[in-house]
């Protein structure tokens, strides 16, 4: 906890350094409730969480800021504490995580928002086989939140301003230990924000995407658990991919991933098979934001995967140089989690 009051305050005092940046302190209650998404976590859909969050936001407004979303956006970070209404079993998650916020559209008193982030999380309580055999959302302390938030904010005054948000949350330690089928809580949050200066927004050009087709080349690594121990190996994908802009911020496309899992026991005994699934595809193309929505069909099913044919995957990405992205990307089957993974990617 100390360790993150520090990266805190670092990170407060490096935003507050630009004299172009528009700041913000933000607070916000929520409340909501568990997505039961398997058969043993039906008990718990009467719960209702509540969740208090912090978070400090700057908005620059200089031209290359815009361009890297075509829009202006909040970057932060946001400190947030979760009760999930049963202390015993689920306990209470503390998390430190980072945020992304663009202004989708604005007038002199109204504007609408989408917050999203991915932040470190630790859990106060987690699955035991002896003193808490019933928590099969969390096996591991340390895990990872991630959010999308969109909300509408209202100007009370120069300083104050009011929101309401819609939120859906997911933790999960990215299954690097077993059991983690994740807790989905969609909520309701209502808050107020603090502004420290305000600055006139210049007017920008947006930048259009080129509606040719774009292909892209891709690779992501992560370890995963054999079977139900914690002994990890490595899980090794590699994607082709095509996508074309439809609108200035949406594109439709698609691929291949083939995926060589070494968790995964073929009959000889050996470990590694390989899965190939081609997948259709969304995209929010925004400036140097690429993310997208898979949608992917198992061509050949491995038998771990039995009664999934197919999978979403979820990939954030951002061009750095050229055309070389850096990202993350999330699989799942429905509402189920399977692993966190780290990209690489070329687009040409």
């Amino acid at each position: 906890m100390k360790l993150w009051c520090a990266a805190f305050m670092v990170i407060l005092f490096s935003f507050s350094a630009s004299a172009q940046t528009i700041q913000r302190l933000d607070a916000e209650v929520q409340r909501g409730f568990i997505i039961p998404h398997s058969s043993d976590l039906k008990q718990f859909s009467d719960h209702r969480p509540m969740g208090f969050l912090i978070s400090w936001q700057t908005m620059n407004t200089k031209k290359d800021f815009w361009d890297a979303c075509n829009c202006f956006h909040y970057l932060g970070v946001r400190f947030s504490c979760f009760d999930f209404d049963d202390n015993d079993v689920l306990g209470q998650a503390f998390t430190l995580s980072g945020t992304f916020e663009p202004v989708l559209w604005q007038n002199a008193r109204w504007s609408v928002n989408l917050n999203s982030g991915l932040g470190i999380t630790y859990l106060t309580r987690t699955y035991d086989p002896e003193t808490n055999p019933e928590n099969n959302f969390f096996s591991s302390h340390i895990s990872f939140l991630l959010f999308v938030s969109p909300s509408f904010e209202y100007k009370i005054s120069e300083k104050w301003s009011a929101h309401l948000s819609f939120n859906y949350n997911h933790i999960s330690n990215g299954g690097q230990k077993k059991p983690n089928k994740g807790m989905n809580f969609p909520q309701v949050g209502a808050g107020v924000s603090y502004h420290f200066n305000q600055l006139p927004l210049p007017e920008y050009p947006m930048n259009k995407p080129d509606d040719r087709w774009m292909y892209w080349l891709e690779t992501g690594i992560t370890m995963r658990n054999v079977g139900q121990t914690n002994n990890k190996q490595p899980s090794v994908s590699m994607i082709a991919g095509a996508k074309r802009p439809v609108s200035n911020i949406n594109g439709l496309g698609g691929g291949v991933e083939i995926n060589r899992d070494y968790s995964l026991q073929k009959e000889s005994g050996s470990y590694g098979k390989t899965i190939s699934a081609p997948f259709i595809s969304h995209h929010f193309l925004l400036g140097r934001f690429d993310f997208s929505q898979r949608m992917a069909w198992y061509l050949h099913q491995p038998e771990e995967m039995e009664g999934h044919r197919f999978y979403q995957r979820y990939v954030l990405f951002f061009r750095m140089v050229s055309d070389f992205r850096v990202g993350v990307s999330l699989k799942a089957h429905g509402h189920v989690a399977t692993h966190l993974d780290l990209r690489l990617g070329w687009q040409f």
